[in-house]
């Protein structure tokens, strides 16, 4: 529940379209400001916040805004009709021992342990479609990979050893653990260089990335004796879905499926300053995100400006380098 979709929603003005983030992002009962009501009793919100028969959403008298901003918390997962429920103990702890019955009991679910587990809120089927490809279908890329046939769940690497990390993308220890990186140098002499970088996904039972809302950008370029960059140089390939900002048009998929690789190949004249060669690959985890929140801050269209441009600054601390190597072209 981050700085960036509270700043999008009014709850108030635009209930259903609230609804609809808060499925997967804060699904509790008391999350929500309004929730459905009777229809055609008077019992709705207009935009200005008085009742209007038409509508059928109400205020909710159980909504707890601390509880909002948390988001997807414990009870999300693990609470349902009043009771608490988790995966089954591990086999050779026998009965429940001190600390592990906080709860005083829970009821025990294999279904905890499932990808199954995962797929509603990773994989959308219903909604934005682009190139016959739905914009969130990690559950299906998971399932088409030799890691469902293997058993190798979500869970087993989003949550090592029933850890609750979550870790993807954001963080450059879980994405190095995803890809692996190999430089092939095939030329290299007085007057020209050529290397190719093979990116493969072994580590991801998903597409890598997953989202339309990450980029990573593959770089080779040249820097002089002082460290600057030679400008005509710079040459990049993408590795990401890019798609328009109003989710109408797909400019490309790269992403790598699982045990599958991407290819960067550079080759260039070596320019007579040349005295280093860099080639890296930088994650940008919010790409897609820091292009929309600019854009709805320039027309002036966020419902939340202050709350958009917190969110626009954590996109830009987002970045990070997960691959990086430097030829000595002095020693060629």
């Amino acid at each position: 529940m981050s700085p960036g979709l509270m700043g999008q929603l009014n709850p108030d003005h635009n209930p259903e379209f609230a609804a609809s983030c808060y499925f997967c992002h804060a699904p509790l009962t008391e999350q929500a400001e309004v929730k459905i009501g009777a229809r055609g009793k008077g019992q709705g919100m207009n935009q200005s916040g008085s009742h209007q028969g038409s509508s059928k959403y109400i205020k909710n008298p159980s909504f707890d805004s601390k509880l909002k901003l948390s988001g997807v918390s414990c009870p999300v997962c693990h609470l349902r009709e009043g009771k608490v429920y988790g995966p089954p103990l591990r086999q050779g702890q026998g009965s429940r021992v001190k600390g592990q019955d906080g709860h005083n009991g829970f009821v025990e679910k294999d279904f905890f342990e499932k990808a199954e587990f995962c797929a509603a809120c990773h994989q959308m089927d219903e909604g934005y479609e682009l190139n016959g490809k739905v914009l969130t279908n990690t559950y299906k890329e998971w399932k088409a990979s030799e890691y469902s046939r293997n058993n190798i769940t979500c869970q087993k690497c989003h949550m090592p050893d029933r850890q609750h990390l979550f870790r993807g993308i954001h963080d450059p220890e879980m994405a190095s653990k995803g890809a692996t990186f190999e430089l092939i140098i095939d030329k290299i002499s007085n007057d020209k260089i050529k290397v190719r970088l093979k990116i493969t996904n072994t580590g991801a039972g998903h597409y890598f990335p997953t989202y339309a809302t990450p980029l990573i950008v593959i770089r080779g370029f040249m820097l002089d004796s002082k460290g600057k960059t030679i400008k005509d140089s710079i040459k990049e390939s993408y590795i990401g879905r890019k798609i328009s900002l109003n989710l109408e048009q797909e400019h490309f998929d790269t992403r790598i499926p699982p045990k599958g690789s991407f290819n960067f190949e550079y080759k260039n004249i070596l320019h007579k300053d040349a005295d280093r060669f860099i080639i890296e690959a930088k994650v940008y985890p919010d790409k897609f995100y820091n292009e929309f929140y600019k854009s709805i801050l320039k027309e002036g269209s966020a419902y939340n400006k202050e709350l958009i441009k917190e969110a626009l600054k954590a996109t830009e601390k987002s970045v990070y380098t997960l691959y990086k190597k430097k030829i000595d072209l002095k020693k060629k």
